[in-house]
């Protein structure tokens, strides 16, 4: 190589490619340990245990192909298995892929172009964070950059090491993500629009490589059939709705605000336009221009876009498959900030092209500075905290009390956590047919007190919510608030004392026929349960709520639960004169509650508030009906 080209690769990354590589290390690395591992990590890890064989066939009856659980084994045996340590992974993935989505830009375009690319990759949200998280999607963007590297150095001039390259990028390629193929596609439509001198020849040397690629992947082809055949089919999404979806994940990533307008993502997009733009432009006005790459750039983006509409698999959750699409889009959007500084300096000699290029950064990096301060700091994009669940049972875990997960996947990350905690058997059909829930959940709740549930995606694994029924049914539900995507819910458990009908009416149409509670004494964190039975007279046109207050010494509620009849699952406007409904409510008392008597109060409430009056043999007794009086210990 000559004095020229050894210059040219001294100044390949260039003061802005190493300052990229910098803070993109310390972003990826920036509270990396700050959140909880979510459901699909906890997967990860379990995965990742155990020797090869176990991670096979474990991979095997995953959705995921086996590559990145066998990479985060090893990396686990050496850093160890800790939150920041799975983690770094990733991390350390993220900070190569800065690299290679530069290299990748400047052999499309130049190196200028390269160096803006890693700088907008190093700080682009998407790409953080997928390299905070314990899963394969940043090495799934790394495999398609770098197969691509390969494909244009290899294009360019065949070598046996750039074919090594190409072969053994392409396998792990296919053994990280199902998305991958869109990749390759990618090459072989542009080397058939390619029909310059040669290009039959290197086509059919290509083919022949992907031949070889098909032979490592064929010992896998089996399991991957059936896991796409088993591939859950998400809603139908429009396909101009899912587009602006993946454009605007693409601009700034996922944790862009939903309160920030859409038209801010146009700001990236004007850039990736006049990457393309480069594509059909005079080589007379830009003689060093390189059209081909805005093309290629542009199908490589493309594959993986058209591969999942085209399959209908696109669904919000599933943005994360085109971190296989992000390093062309960041390569497109380079080329088009690196036009606008060239144009600018031809006009405005170096110093003009320097400033606008910095006015075109800060106008279209705005986008990405909101995702990335929520990406650190809203709550509304934190993912689902396991551990703080975990840690809070664990504190007030009882003898007799139970934990209901209902998500096969959630075990993995709630016992990484807590390996000791006490979880109940759930149903493992789905959706799950009445006898299986009969059969698993009436002896493990046998004999118990508090059951705590887990519950999620359980609208796609139980459409009907039969569990949750059943359990409406046998149980007495006491609390439920959502932890991220998690339904937190509390169940008391045991039959209460019966008691006959007590004469008691909720204005015209609402008789007690029968009720049950929970017998004194309680303590501070039992569950008082209470059972009654409405006996309708006429029919209600309008939906009340239900409360059962624990009244405190000043007549506020010091324990509370208000929802609609059943579950919420008859509302009051179904109910049919002359029928008999056993409905069951239960109480969560705070675990800081006072020793003391306290009254219990039941009644009906509209909409605005307004309590229906209570009636005790004919005489109105108020909007109220204290069904009891309970001794707290």
């Amino acid at each position: 190589m000559g004095q020229g080209g050894q210059a040219r690769r001294r100044k390949g990354l260039g003061w802005i490619g190493l300052a990229a590589l910098w803070l993109g290390m310390g972003l990826r690395f920036y509270r990396l340990e700050a959140q909880s591992l979510w459901y699909d990590e906890g997967t990860s890890a379990r995965l990742s245990e155990g020797p090869l064989r176990h991670i096979l066939e474990s991979a095997a009856q995953d959705i995921h192909p086996p590559l990145y659980y066998v990479l985060l084994h090893g990396w686990a045996d050496l850093a160890g298995r800790s939150e920041f340590s799975l983690r770094a992974f990733s991390a350390l993935t993220g900070v190569l892929l800065i690299a290679a989505v530069g290299n990748l830009t400047a052999r499309l375009f130049n190196r200028e172009a390269g160096r803006l690319a890693m700088l907008l990759i190093a700080i682009h949200p998407l790409a953080i964070y997928y390299a905070q998280e314990v899963r394969m999607y940043t090495l799934l963007g790394l495999w398609a950059a770098l197969h691509s590297i390969f494909w244009l150095t290899w294009r360019r001039r065949p070598r046996p090491g750039r074919a090594l390259g190409l072969l053994l990028t392409g396998a792990a390629g296919w053994y990280t993500h199902y998305v991958f193929p869109a990749i390759p596609a990618a090459h072989l439509l542009s080397m058939l629009i390619d029909s310059g001198h040669g290009s039959s020849r290197r086509l059919l040397r290509w083919m022949g490589l992907q031949a070889w690629i098909g032979l490592a992947v064929l010992p896998w082809a089996p399991v991957a059939l059936t896991q796409l055949r088993q591939w859950p089919a998400p809603a139908p999404v429009p396909p101009a709705e899912a587009l602006r979806a993946i454009l605007r994940a693409l601009s700034a990533g996922i944790t862009l605000p939903p309160e920030v307008p859409s038209g801010i993502v146009a700001l990236p997009l004007i850039g990736v336009s006049l990457g393309l733009i480069r594509g059909i432009v005079d080589r007379a006005a830009f003689p060093e221009s390189k059209p081909r790459g805005s093309w290629i750039a542009l199908m490589l983006m493309a594959g993986p876009i058209g591969l999942v509409l085209g399959r209908g698999a696109y669904r919000e959750a599933n943005l994360k498959f085109f971190m296989a699409a992000l390093p062309a889009f960041i390569a497109l959007w380079a080329a088009g900030l690196e036009r606008i500084q060239w144009l600018l300096r031809k006009r405005g000699g170096r110093w003009g092209g320097r400033l606008g290029l910095a006015l075109a950064l800060g106008l279209m990096l705005g986008p990405l500075g909101i995702s990335m301060w929520a990406l650190y700091f809203d709550p509304r994009f934190s993912r689902d905290d396991y551990r703080g669940l975990a840690r809070m049972l664990a504190a007030g875990i009882r003898p007799g009390d139970g934990i209901l997960l209902y998500a096969p996947g959630q075990v993995d990350v709630f016992t990484y956590y807590w390996p000791q905690a006490p979880l109940l058997p759930a149903p493992l059909r789905r959706p799950p047919p009445p006898e299986e829930i009969q059969e698993t959940l009436a002896p493990a709740l046998r004999g118990r007190n508090r059951l705590f549930v887990l519950w999620y995606g359980e609208r796609e694994a139980d459409p009907e919510g039969r569990v949750e029924t059943w359990l409406d049914t046998h149980a007495f539900r006491a609390e439920e608030r959502w932890v991220g995507r998690i339904r937190f819910a509390v169940y008391g458990l045991g039959e209460p004392d019966p008691h006959p009908a007590p004469g008691v009416q909720f204005g015209e149409a609402i008789q007690v026929d029968g009720y049950g509670i929970t017998p004194s004494p309680l303590h501070p964190g039992d569950v008082l349960r209470v059972m009654i039975r409405w006996r309708v007279r006429a029919p209600l046109s309008t939906a009340y709520k239900v409360f059962v207050h624990v009244q405190g010494p000043d007549g506020r509620p010091v324990a509370q639960t208000d929802r609609e009849p059943l579950g919420w699952r008859r509302p009051t406007t179904t109910w049919r004169p002359g029928e008999v409904l056993e409905d069951r409510y239960g109480v969560w008392l705070p675990p800081t509650l006072a020793p003391g008597r306290y009254p219990v109060l039941i009644g009906f409430y509209m909409p605005d508030g307004q309590r229906l009056p209570v009636f005790r043999h004919g005489q109105r007794i108020g909007e109220a009906w204290e069904i009891g009086i309970i001794e707290v210990r």
